[in-house]
C-alpha cells in the first residue's frame, strides 16, 4: 500500500519550523536604550568661538629720558593702581623740570595780565552802560538825535563784548596755568625718584624694557590690562542674530579647562557680518575667570537664547512628530508635539507625561524590548 505522508512531512515541518523560529525571534526581547520622561529645564544655546581679552588695556611708558635702573614687575605680575613698575636715572628730567617751572611762571604772569585787562573792561562797560542810560533818557525827551543814541548803544554793546572776551581769555589763561602747574609737579616727581607707577589695577601682560636700557618719553615699557573688565569676543553665525539680546547669560568654556564652565553675560552685539564667514562678533563679559588664564586664549561661548522651565523633555533626535514609547513591555508609537530645542534635550509640549518611557530611534513597533541603558 502506497503511503505519501512520510514524503510530505518535510514540506510541512520546514515551514512550521521557520514560522516557529520567526515567532521565537519576535517574542525575544530586543535590547534598546530608553529615557524616562521627567520635568526639568530645557535651555536653547548658540555657540560662539572667540578669545579672551580686556576692555581696558594700557601701554605704560616713562615720562622722561634716562637709563632703567630697576624693574619691579614682570609679565604675569598682578599690580594695583599706584604700584611702582620700574625706576630710571632721571638726571635728564632736571632740565625738563626747569623748563616746566619757567612755563608755569609765564602762565602765572599771563593770568595776572588777563585779570587786569578784565577789570579795565568791566569799568569801561559800566561807564558805557551809564552813558547809554543817559542817552535813552535824552533821546526819549527829544534832546539828542537818533544817531547819537545809536552810537551810545553800540558803545555799550561793544564794551559788554569786550568783558565777555576778557572773561573767556582769563578762563583759558587759568587752565594753562593749571596745566603748567601739573606738568611741573610731574617733572618734580620724576626728578625726585624717577619712578613709573601703574595707572590702574590689573595684570602685566608685556614688558618691553630691560634693566640698563636707555628709554625715552613715550616708548612702551609695560602693557597692563584690567582683570575687572575681561570679555570674550566670540564669532557667532549670522543665523542666530534674531535670537540674540544684550543681557543674555552665557557659559564660557576655556580650552585650558574644558570640563568647567564659567559664567558670562552678553554686553554687545556686533552689527556687521563678515562677508566670508557670515559670522558676527558678540562681546560676552566674563563674570568669573580661571585661576590661570592668559589674554588671547581661546574660549567657547554658549549663549542662552531661550529657556523653558520645568517641562517634559526627551533626548534631542529621539522624537519627531511621533515617539517610540514602552507600553506593556512592547514598542508603541505615540503622537507628540515638540517645543523648544536645547543642546541635548527637546521640550515635549504634549503627548507624553512624566514617567513615560521613550525608546531610542530604530525600535520596531510591536516588538518586545529589554532596557539596557536609561538616560
Amino acid at each position: 500500500m502506497y503511503r505519501p505522508l512520510p514524503r510530505l512531512l518535510p514540506y510541512v515541518l520546514v515551514p512550521l519550523g521557520i514560522a516557529a523560529l520567526v515567532a521565537a525571534v519576535r517574542l525575544r526581547p530586543v535590547d534598546t536604550r530608553a529615557h524616562r520622561v521627567d520635568r526639568g529645564d530645557v535651555v536653547a544655546e548658540v555657540l560662539g568661538v572667540g578669545v579672551l581679552e580686556s576692555t581696558r588695556e594700557v601701554r605704560v611708558s616713562f615720562e622722561a629720558s634716562g637709563r632703567v635702573t630697576s624693574l619691579a614687575v614682570d609679565e604675569g605680575t598682578v599690580v594695583a593702581e599706584g604700584d611702582v613698575l620700574g625706576t630710571i636715572d632721571a638726571s635728564d628730567a632736571t632740565r625738563e623740570l626747569a623748563v616746566a617751572g619757567a612755563a608755569e611762571e609765564a602762565a602765572v604772569a599771563v593770568v595776572a595780565r588777563a585779570r587786569a585787562e578784565l577789570e579795565r573792561a568791566r569799568v569801561a562797560s559800566m561807564r558805557a552802560a551809564a552813558d547809554r542810560g543817559r542817552a535813552d533818557t535824552l533821546f526819549a525827551a527829544g534832546v539828542i538825535h537818533a544817531a547819537e543814541h545809536e552810537a551810545a548803544i553800540e558803545r555799550d554793546d561793544s564794551a559788554g563784548a569786550d568783558v565777555r572776551a576778557m572773561e573767556s581769555g582769563l578762563v583759558q589763561a587759568e587752565r594753562s596755568q593749571d596745566v603748567a602747574a601739573r606738568t611741573r609737579g610731574i617733572r618734580s616727581a620724576q626728578v625726585a625718584d624717577g619712578r613709573l607707577a601703574s595707572p590702574l589695577s590689573g595684570l602685566v601682560v608685556a614688558r618691553d624694557v630691560e634693566a640698563g636700557q636707555l628709554v625715552t618719553p613715550g616708548s612702551p615699557a609695560f602693557t597692563i590690562v584690567s582683570t575687572e573688565a575681561m570679555r570674550v569676543r566670540a564669532w557667532v553665525d549670522e543665523t542666530a542674530l534674531g535670537t540674540l539680546a544684550v543681557g543674555q547669560p552665557a557659559r564660557l568654556v576655556f580650552r585650558s579647562e574644558p570640563d568647567r564652565p564659567f559664567a558670562g553675560t552678553v554686553t554687545r552685539i556686533g552689527r556687521e557680518v563678515d562677508r566670508q564667514t557670515h559670522e558676527l562678533l558678540v562681546d560676552v563679559a566674563v563674570l568669573e575667570l580661571p585661576t590661570n588664564f592668559a589674554v588671547g586664549q581661546r574660549a567657547d561661548a554658549w549663549i542662552e537664547v531661550g529657556r523653558s522651565a520645568s517641562v517634559a523633555s526627551v533626548p534631542r533626535g529621539w522624537c519627531d512628530t511621533r515617539c517610540a514609547v514602552l507600553e506593556d513591555g512592547r514598542v508603541a508609537s505615540r503622537e507628540v508635539t515638540l517645543g523648544l530645542a536645547g543642546r541635548d534635550r527637546v521640550e515635549v509640549s504634549s503627548g507624553l507625561a512624566p514617567d513615560d518611557v521613550v525608546l531610542a530611534p530604530g525600535a520596531t513597533i510591536g516588538r518586545r524590548v529589554r532596557i539596557t541603558e536609561e538616560q
